[in-house]
């Protein structure tokens, strides 16, 4: 049985992650979020879907990668010098990341509890991130001689400005649910267990009042939906 899973309701698509250990990110579960992506790609094609959203089963988003493997990992990826390329097996892992932000149809993570490292990377490669109270975000791989390489630095300048981004990227501290949407990392706040219903509600907002999606223009949706009834 698969730990992620792929559901299609009225055509809005719900990716469900819900491995062991709060979604640790071993190389079962990257097989299957890649396989996951693959389909929605192809869903993608069809041109029936309103939106998507990306949410843990439980209690956390995702703890991120098992250390050990991260490490051993990286340290088989590495850049070829003779060549200029990365390994293939790289350069198709960041491509299931960072499709997201060019998908024809907006896309939010909703963040509960801990949402780190590569599970991190997951939310920033989405347009929108809507951060349930008491979330606690970060990417700490620097702590242990790793920077992020799914797309998540790149992003992160991008929501947080190149400050805030540095700081931490390179401090890899954990930060609450308030400070997210402060930086600019989180787009809407939530109460626990009320981000499913706001995702919701911001994709229907969308695709009925906004009319048809420009992945590059997503910053006006959410001022849109933010000042609505304004």
């Amino acid at each position: 049985m698969s730990d992620i899973l792929l559901n299609n309701e009225n055509g809005i698509l719900s990716v469900v992650m819900d491995a062991p250990k709060n979604n640790l990110m071993t190389t079962k579960f990257h097989d299957e979020f890649e396989a996951v992506m693959e389909n929605v790609q192809v869903i993608a094609e069809g041109g029936s879907i309103r939106g998507m959203i990306i949410h843990g089963g439980g209690r956390h988003f995702c703890v991120g990668a098992d250390v050990d493997a991260l490490k051993e990992r990286t340290s088989k990826d590495l850049y070829d010098v003779d060549t200029g390329k990365l390994p293939e097996s790289h350069v198709t892992q960041k491509r299931h990341f960072t499709f997201l932000r060019d998908l024809p149809f907006p896309v939010v993570s909703v963040v509960s509890g801990f949402c780190i490292g590569s599970g991190s990377e997951i939310a920033l490669n989405c347009h929108y991130r809507v951060v349930e109270k008491g979330a606690r975000i970060g990417q700490p791989e620097s702590t242990f001689g790793i920077l992020p390489g799914l797309g998540g630095i790149a992003r992160t300048i991008e929501l947080c400005g190149m400050k805030n981004a540095y700081e931490l990227v390179m401090t890899g501290r954990l930060f609450q649910s308030e400070e997210a949407c402060e930086l600019g990392w989180g787009d809407i706040l939530t109460d626990k267990k009320q981000g499913l219903a706001e995702a919701y509600s911001l994709i229907d907002f969308i695709s009925e009042d906004c009319g048809e999606f420009s992945p590059a223009d997503y910053r006006r949706y959410i001022t849109l939906y933010k000042n609505k009834g304004e």
